[in-house]
């Protein structure tokens, strides 16, 4: 091995030792979206399935995801207007929404090319 390899060792191990556990599920229940101050509609999570995002409760179809090892979730359908029309769902992260809650984060790509995130808690 290169000397230089070995003496990052200590550093890769400590860096390694300091990322965050991640949760490895989210609680049941509606799931509030935002965009800032305005309301992008509630998604449904019941285990492994999900509704919305809907605006007034009605939702078309129940879809599954899954939660990676690594802290993000790959939605197995569709997500209303936060993929359709021009915007692209890029990463969805789980995010600590304090009180021991997780939540998550949607990064969207707009048509512009410009990108936004959209915050959902319980």
């Amino acid at each position: 091995m290169p000397l230089k390899f070995l003496r990052l060792l200590p550093i890769l191990s400590a860096a390694l030792a300091a990322t965050p556990a991640v949760a490895a599920e989210l609680d049941d229940g509606t799931y509030q979206c935002t965009l800032g101050p305005a309301m992008m509609g509630g998604i449904e999570i019941v285990g492994n399935t999900y509704k919305g995002p809907a605006y007034d409760g009605k939702y078309e179809g129940t879809y599954t995801f899954e939660v990676t090892d690594g802290g993000t979730i790959n939605w197995n359908g569709p997500l209303g207007g936060l993929d359709s029309g021009g915007n692209k769902v890029v990463s969805t992260v789980l995010t600590d929404t304090g009180g021991g809650k997780t939540g998550f984060d949607f990064t969207i790509q707009l048509p512009s090319g410009n990108y936004s995130t959209v915050n959902c808690s319980l």
